[in-house]
């Protein structure tokens, strides 16, 4: 942006003019082909004979813009006193001279920017010499009028080239600090270049503003999240962790913020190392789940701690992710071998018992528990050690009343049993499908058939004696 200074003098000519003042005098500006004028209109309450009043426009003059003589319309219109006690109005339209020099002339062209809120970072800022001629010894300065943004050291810095070549690029890289009252946006620093001509004499561009991209704190987007938490169970929670910039994150680790009274994580830290914008790494996260959760899907939040480019400590805003708990699993899986007995009939009852958890368990002590018409003599059955997916058969007595209708009725099971820690626990209750069958459809009753069995032997043992005879 130009600022032009100028001064309007009432000096007209003619009769009619002699030395009434004019007043209410409006001035308004229009653009002169690439000059364009920002100012919409000047005013001046009274403006004497020969008296000037001190005015200015402010102009947009291109960077690119052709050097010459480029004129300002003026129109202007006023009022004076015509001698008889009544104001004329008047318009005229003047033009205003305005020279673009030749030489060096200057235009922002890019800027790129790291710099955070709370933080620090570069900024880039690329600055073309769209004049007719090259620049020699130049200084860029760049400075900053906002209390939240500091440039270098300070409010300001400046940076030397030596040739500056006309339609070069030159790229100047200034240090940004942005303090925590600072805001996500954009801010406009203004710079300013000082240079030689090539005649030896030295000149200033005016004020060029440079836009300042200013990031919000240093994010990352949790993806790829997996959970194998249960309630009652320590599980997994496995996920992918993405810089998503805008400067590296040095030495990072994500952190697993207190999810509440009834998730308790093993560790909660993982060390992912250092991360460049847009590079990823997997963690993972041991958590213990309490029996008394809720097997719904919670809310974790997670955080990332690390070291930005000063080496110093950042905390990023933490990442909010729902995490599935499900239902607590069985211990053991429990299936009957033979689970059918006849009315008024009884013996072994065998089930397998398999070890789900994915360590080994040990003290296996099992009791079994049955209403009417099934009872039990040996209700309780004992396995030393269970490897994981480990499988062994438990052997119980059992027996039908002899009046028990023909139906599948329920034994109920429970364990008692040692966890890899050494702690005992007293497992849920498991169901297992008892059928009971007539006692035609079952076999005859228990001692017909130990009847038989004697007979048969007998018989047997006179067979056996008559041959040896």
């Amino acid at each position: 942006m130009n600022e032009l200074s100028f001064q309007l003098v009432n000096d007209g000519e003619g009769a009619e003019d002699g030395t009434r003042a004019a007043h209410n005098v409006h001035i308004r500006p229009r653009d002169a082909g690439p000059v364009e004028v920002e100012t919409e209109q000047l005013y001046v309450e009274q403006l004497p004979d020969g008296t000037p009043a001190e005015l200015s426009l402010k102009l947009n003059v291109p960077s690119n813009v052709n050097s010459g003589t480029y004129r300002i319309p003026l129109r202007l219109s006023y009022e004076y006193d015509n001698g008889a006690g009544n104001d004329v109005e008047r318009e005229t339209t003047i033009y205003l001279p305005v020279r673009v020099e030749s030489g060096p002339r200057f235009d922002v062209v890019d800027t790129a920017s790291t710099a955070t809120v709370s933080g620090q970072g570069t900024l880039e800022v690329t600055v073309k010499n769209v004049g007719d001629d090259a620049a020699y010894d130049s200084e860029l300065t760049l400075s900053s009028s906002a209390p939240d943004v500091s440039v270098g050291s300070n409010k300001s810095s400046t940076q030397f080239v030596d040739v500056w070549e006309r339609n070069e690029n030159c790229t100047f890289e200034f240090d940004i600090g942005l303090r925590d009252s600072a805001s996500a946006g954009s801010y406009a620093l203004s710079s300013q270049i000082d240079f030689e001509k090539s005649d030896g004499t030295t000149g200033s561009t005016p004020s060029l503003t440079v836009p300042l991209r200013a990031h919000s704190e240093m994010t990352f987007e949790i993806s790829n999240l997996n959970s194998s938490l249960r309630v009652s169970e320590e599980g997994a929670v496995t996920g992918t962790i993405t810089n998503t910039g805008p400067m590296p994150a040095d030495n990072a680790v994500v952190t697993l913020q207190d999810p509440g009274p009834t998730i308790t994580p093993v560790e909660d830290s993982v060390a992912v190392g250092s991360l460049d914008p847009g590079e990823s790494a997997a963690f993972s996260f041991e958590v213990e789940v309490a029996s008394s959760a809720s097997a719904v899907p919670q809310q974790f939040d997670f955080g990332v701690s690390y070291r930005d480019r000063d080496d110093t400590a950042r905390q990023a805003e933490a990442v909010p992710k729902r995490v599935v708990i499900s239902e607590q699993s069985p211990e053991f899986d429990v299936e009957p071998v033979n689970g059918t007995f006849g009315a008024g009939s009884g013996g072994e009852f065998e089930v397998t018992v398999t070890n789900t958890r994915d360590y080994a368990v040990s003290d296996v002590s099992a009791k079994i528990y049955m209403d009417s018409p099934l009872s039990s003599s040996d209700d309780e059955a004992f396995i030393g050690r269970l490897e994981p997916g480990e499988t062994e058969t438990m052997v119980f007595q059992l027996s039908a009343d002899g009046d028990a209708t023909a139906k599948t009725y329920p034994v109920k099971m429970d364990f008692q049993y040692d966890d890899e820690d050494g702690d005992t626990i007293i497992s849920d209750t498991y169901q297992v499908p008892v059928e009971v069958v007539s006692s035609s459809g079952g076999g005859p009753p228990i001692v017909p058939i130990a009847g038989v069995l004697i007979v048969l032997v007998v018989a047997g043992g006179v067979l056996y004696y008559r041959r040896r005879g």
